[in-house]
């Protein structure tokens, strides 16, 4: 349950930004990010977990399979709307299954290797994923857009926090 709880907090703390952005800060080009957008990086988060939660129904999972769907990249109500689907479709997934993880590092798409996974595991993978891409968020929302709050630890490692908390900075 806790992988549950925690991939639900992760939507919703990404969820609760794109709420406070523009359509058109949220889709905004920014130098910081080489060009990329606040929309972009929440896309691919978005597109990892609903390949998690339609793969899970197939017993095959296969994250390069995504669609790179340039809606969730601009309209922040799209966005909102499939991120509150994916926090139901987490909820109908029944942890202990069995899965296969299907990836490839070749150049043609006919070169995969299938590995034995679990939900459990492909949950913490996406849970780990989104941190990575939320902490690169934080950089360009404390400086781009200032107004933007976000929560004190928006994009950082569950054990950063418990490191953290064990050993507080002293000035």
């Amino acid at each position: 349950m806790q992988l549950k709880n925690t991939s639900h907090l992760i939507l919703n703390q990404i969820l609760d930004l794109t709420a406070q952005l523009s359509d058109s800060e949220y889709a905004a080009k920014l130098d910081l990010l080489n060009g990329n957008s606040i929309g972009k990086h929440v896309r691919h988060v978005l597109e990892f977990f609903d390949l998690l939660v339609n793969g899970y129904a197939e017993g095959i999972i296969n994250y390069d399979k995504r669609n790179h769907e340039p809606l969730y990249e601009t309209d922040t109500q799209a966005t909102l709307a499939k991120m509150k689907s994916l926090v139901n479709g987490i909820d109908n997934i029944s942890l202990g299954e069995d899965v296969i993880l299907e990836v490839s590092y070749a150049s043609t798409d006919e070169e995969t290797v299938k590995i034995k996974s679990s939900i459990e595991r492909e949950l913490a993978y996406n849970i780990e994923h989104a941190i990575h891409h939320m902490a690169i968020i934080e950089i360009a929302v404390q400086t781009v857009f200032p107004k933007i709050s976000l929560p004190e630890n928006f994009g950082v490692a569950f054990s950063t926090i418990r490191y953290q908390k064990k050993n507080p900075i002293k000035l």
